[in-house]
């Protein structure tokens, strides 16, 4: 009788066990770090456009 008992407590706590639901993983909040440009990187960037402005205009009066 003991053997029994023992038997329906383990499969009664193992069915638990695998019909429990886990507990979703908490998400951590995420904030938006606005950033400046540098203003190396944007002096680079116009140099970089009025050049190519210069090129396509110079291959258009061609």
């Amino acid at each position: 009788m003991k053997k029994v008992l023992m038997l329906i407590a383990v499969l009664f706590g193992t069915a638990v066990m695998v019909n429990a639901k886990t507990l979703p993983a908490k998400t951590a909040v995420v904030k938006e770090v606005k950033m400046t440009k540098h203003p190396k990187h944007r002096k680079a960037k116009t140099v970089k456009k009025t050049a190519s402005a210069e090129t396509a205009s110079s291959s258009a009066k061609k």
